[in-house]
């Protein structure tokens, strides 16, 4: 629908637009239909969209922590351009993400070194080289998960398990009967408040369960 402007027209009228840019008026012909509207890359793109959001959505509240000094907007859309650019694979079948290269922290304080985790039951053993001195004292471990099943996806969010130096933590293991992905880092948010990538390490992928 096209809708007066001082002594033009702006919006739809049949096939015509009219429209103002830089202060000019103009028109245009809207195409009778549109080439190839979703080819094999644009459909990727919107699947790989799709699965990103979901998966920040999910994640959300670890992503707020782990990308609290985003360099765009937010942090959502920060950890979702990492996603789009570094963590697809693109199958027969379609985009899939891929979990070991995810990363939902990065930071300053170093990266948690020599990780395990084992299962016991309803019981996971995380292990890693603890840091030795006063610098590790308030260091913190965190810990999320995934699992990949419903529309939303569900997660888990363990904070302040336990601290670095400690070098172990035992945490609980949800039921689950799809893939559940595990991931760790330290966080520090009493350290340096004005820097805020200091307070967080990168993320390390324990694995799937």
């Amino acid at each position: 629908m096209g809708i007066e402007i001082g002594t033009g027209v702006s919006g739809r009228v049949g096939n015509v637009i009219y429209y103002v840019r830089k202060g000019k008026k103009c028109m245009r012909i809207r195409p009778a239909y549109v080439f190839n509207p979703k080819t094999v890359g644009q459909t990727n793109h919107r699947n790989k969209l799709k699965l990103a959001s979901r998966f920040i959505k999910a994640l959300d509240k670890f992503i707020r922590i782990g990308y609290q000094s985003a360099t765009v907007d937010n942090a959502g859309n920060e950890a979702r351009q990492h996603l789009m650019k570094e963590c697809f694979v693109i199958t027969d079948q379609g985009p899939v993400l891929d979990f070991s290269s995810v990363i939902i922290a990065r930071g300053e304080i170093p990266v948690p070194e020599e990780c395990t985790i084992t299962v016991d039951g309803n019981m996971g053993h995380i292990t890693w080289k603890p840091g030795t001195g006063d610098r590790w004292t308030d260091v913190k471990v965190m810990v999320a998960m995934f699992i990949d099943e419903g529309k939303e996806g569900n997660s888990q969010m363990l904070s302040n398990v336990a601290y670095q130096k400690d070098g172990a933590c035992t945490v609980p293991i949800p039921i689950h009967t799809e893939p559940l992905h595990i991931w760790m880092f330290f966080s520090n948010p009493d350290y340096c408040p004005n820097e805020d990538r200091r307070k967080v390490s990168g993320s390390v992928y324990l694995g799937v369960l």
